[in-house]
């Protein structure tokens, strides 16, 4: 009898403490979530969190530096100047900033013909500095002209004539004679100086442009683009001399022996005009060139204003029934009087 009291009184202190284990437990599952509900009843409202995010944010973007906006380029106005002009390849560009004004197949290869000769010009006047040395015209470069079929100037084989008379012989009269002496002169033959010429071609970005002669005689491996000759004037034009002897329509060489009282050559591109002026401004100078392959070329520089333009075309042909003789002067008169017009009304 007391060994069965004592076996329910273990039986009873067990449950008792399994029953206050389970409620301990169960005091300390409910206090968790109690303080779980606490913690989140005082976290900061979201709007708190994003302005911090922003504010931020906007802290570390005023530390970095800033980017300053290319300003945007002035539009240039389509002036639509060329649509009727006789010429296959044209292109007028603002002379002091370079921008193209109008243009018609600028960047066509085509045949310079006596264009050329800028190039030649321009490589002279770069290498040579006495102008007034004396330069006899070997009688190899009459040997050369008597086979091909070049304008001269009229000088003659062996004349004592002057690096200057040169250099106007070759602007004003297109003369073959004046080239070949020129490149003797500056590179000891016309091979050698050709190599300069392509190489100043390199220099000036006219990537359109092989040449293979001084002069402009037709070759099919010889060819430029208009854009290309309007970069080298553009060029030409900024040398002193290059200048000088492009903006001149009549010069009279020194003396010689065979001319005693000097040889008085005329520009053939001013030959072409009845005046310098046309309505609205003035030519500076241009350089004419023909052959039957390459049409009627020009490259010319004119002012209006006092602003100076470049207007280069090539491959002008007279259609059947057309009676006009120059052309490319035509078109240089009528696209240059056409842009004084619009400078006007703008202004």
């Amino acid at each position: 009898m007391a060994n069965s009291k004592k076996r329910r009184k273990k039986k009873l202190n067990a449950r008792g403490k399994a029953f206050l284990t389970l409620f301990c437990l169960a005091i300390i599952l409910v206090a968790a979530i109690i303080i779980s509900l606490e913690s989140c009843r005082h976290k900061e409202p979201e709007t708190s969190t994003e302005f911090t995010l922003t504010t931020l944010s906007t802290d570390v973007q005023e530390t970095l530096p800033t980017e300053t906006e290319a300003p945007t380029p002035t539009p240039v106005p389509s002036l639509n100047l060329l649509g009727s002009i006789y010429s296959n390849e044209a292109i007028l560009i603002d002379a002091e900033t370079g921008v193209v004004l109008d243009e018609k197949n600028p960047d066509t290869q085509a045949y310079p013909a006596s264009v050329t000769k800028m190039m030649t010009l321009l490589i002279a006047c770069e290498q040579l500095t006495d102008y007034d040395e004396v330069y006899p015209l070997p009688r190899e470069i009459y040997d050369t002209l008597y086979y091909q079929d070049l304008s001269t100037a009229g000088f003659e084989c062996n004349e004592n004539i002057t690096i200057n008379d040169l250099l106007y012989g070759l602007q004003l009269r297109s003369g073959a004679e004046c080239c070949l002496g020129l490149a003797n002169r500056v590179a000891g033959s016309e091979t050698a100086f050709v190599e300069l010429m392509n190489s100043r071609a390199e220099e000036l970005g006219m990537t359109g442009t092989h040449f293979m002669n001084c002069t402009g005689e037709h070759n099919v491996n010889h060819y430029s683009t208009v854009r290309d000759m309007a970069t080298l004037l553009r060029a030409g034009l900024q040398n002193d001399k290059f200048r000088e002897v492009f903006s001149t329509y009549v010069y009279t060489s020194s003396a010689t022996i065979n001319h005693p009282g000097g040889l008085t050559i005329y520009s053939t591109f001013y030959q072409t005009l009845s005046s310098m002026d046309f309505e609205g401004g003035t030519f500076i100078g241009g350089k004419t060139g023909y052959t039957t392959e390459a049409g009627q070329c020009l490259a010319t520089a004119a002012t209006i204003d006092g602003h100076e333009y470049i207007f280069v075309t090539f491959g002008a042909y007279r259609n059947e029934g057309d009676t006009s003789s120059h052309l490319h002067t035509n078109d240089a008169i009528n696209t240059y009087r056409a842009l004084a017009a619009v400078l006007q009304q703008s202004t």
